[in-house]
């Protein structure tokens, strides 16, 4: 049951954030949001993924892909806010 818990509260957070990318008014709300989609659920599914194997090497995998999303994602979206201010500036020629 608590595993069946984390994971539908991962889904509803990725759904929060899909609406918010959609419903983002610029570029930096969208870059906002979509980098809210690394900071909860995959770490809500590592809970769940604790809970059901312990201890166990599949625990390992998903605490290092969790902390994997939750770093590169936050590179990620600090290039692309810069490429999008660059642009809006008129730095950047295509």
């Amino acid at each position: 049951m608590t595993v069946a818990i984390l994971l539908v509260l991962a889904v509803a957070s990725e759904v929060v954030c899909v609406v918010g990318v959609i419903a983002g008014a610029t570029v930096y709300d969208r870059l906002h949001y979509s980098g809210a989609t690394t900071a909860v659920a995959p770490f809500l599914v590592f809970a769940a993924v604790v809970v059901e194997e312990g201890t166990a090497g599949p625990s390992w995998n998903a605490g290092f892909v969790a902390v994997a999303l939750f770093v590169l994602n936050a590179a990620l979206s600090h290039a692309t806010a810069r490429v999008a201010r660059q642009r809006q500036r008129g730095d950047v020629k295509l």
